[in-house]
């Protein structure tokens, strides 16, 4: 790095500063102060303007990419405003002591269904930096002896940037970033559709595999209940066959125990007619039987002759 003396440098704040009031001079007999033409067209920026085919919230995004990516810090954003404000310290690389603070503007604000416009503006400070040795003098005239190192900074011009070619680069960043961005976007709608499509088809065939599940339950219960009820059904037609027959085999055993008793109660009364009458017949045996020895007995001659008496059988 180059050194300057303390003696340069003073020369050097003198010439700065002559050449200030020179074109203070000439400035003020030309025309009116610099701060009046602040709202001039012939100071507004040209080319700092752009169209572009994109959303309010792609070109906020794209806006923050580029600006991000060419080194500058996003100082603040207002989603509400469509403001974007960043700033970057700029070394140059063809003068090491020189850099650069460029503060920047960017307004976006919707322009139709796709459509948005990009303004920017942009300002810089040109910084010089300064480095020089201070040394021990022999006699106050001759430097010896280092010292030390002392600093200086120097802001050399201050303004906006009104180049169109600053402007340019910009807004083919912003184009280059802006086609990348819609191509992303597309393919996470398409992503997205996708997710959904399968998303529904899975719950379509969920659905289905549910109703379909459903119907077998319901087809299987039914068959169940079906079952069930005939099997019902016959148990309760054998068991009414069973008490049928029952009843049937209970009618049977009735008659057949009331023929019985009827055939008992007429064969006991054959039996005691019977028996009435073979002692009916065996009485009137006995008594002929009676009578007969009655008349071949000879009569008795002393006892008077007794009536004969006849003895009816008792009938059970």
């Amino acid at each position: 790095m180059h050194v300057l003396s303390r003696s340069s440098v003073s020369k050097l704040m003198v010439f700065t500063l002559v050449l200030s009031l020179i074109s203070a001079v000439v400035t003020g007999c030309a025309g009116p102060a610099g701060h009046q033409m602040a709202f001039s067209d012939k100071t507004a920026l040209v080319g700092n303007s752009k169209q572009l085919d994109l959303t309010v919230s792609q070109a906020i995004r794209v806006t923050k990419q580029v600006l991000v990516h060419q080194g500058f810090s996003i100082d603040n954003i207002d989603l509400t405003s469509g403001l974007i404000k960043a700033s970057r310290n700029f070394q140059d690389p063809a003068i090491p002591e020189q850099s650069y603070n460029i503060s920047t503007s960017a307004y976006i604000f919707d322009n139709g269904p796709q459509a948005v416009s990009l303004t920017l503006s942009a300002s810089q400070q040109t910084i010089l930096h300064r480095q020089w040795t201070t040394w021990w003098h022999l006699l106050w005239i001759i430097p010896i002896i280092p010292t030390g190192t002392e600093y200086q900074t120097v802001v050399t011009k201050e303004g906006n940037i009104t180049d169109p070619v600053f402007y340019t680069d910009f807004f083919t960043a912003i184009t280059a970033a802006g086609v990348e961005v819609k191509a992303a976007d597309k393919a996470a709608e398409m992503k997205a559709a996708a997710e959904k499509a399968a998303a529904e088809k899975a719950a379509a065939e969920k659905a289905a595999a549910e109703k379909a599940a459903a119907e077998k339950a319901a087809a299987e219960k039914a068959a169940a209940e079906k079952a069930a009820a005939e099997k019902a059904a016959a148990e309760k037609a054998a068991a009414e066959k069973a008490a049928a027959e029952k009843a049937a085999a209970d009618a049977a055993a009735a008659q057949k125990a009331a023929d019985d008793k009827a055939a008992a109660d007429a064969a006991a009364a054959q039996k005691v007619a019977a028996d009435k009458a073979a002692a009916d017949a065996a009485a009137l045996k006995q008594i002929e039987a009676d009578a007969a020895a009655a008349e071949q007995a000879p009569p008795p001659k002393t006892k008077k002759k007794k009536k004969a008496t006849t003895t009816t059988p008792r009938t059970n």
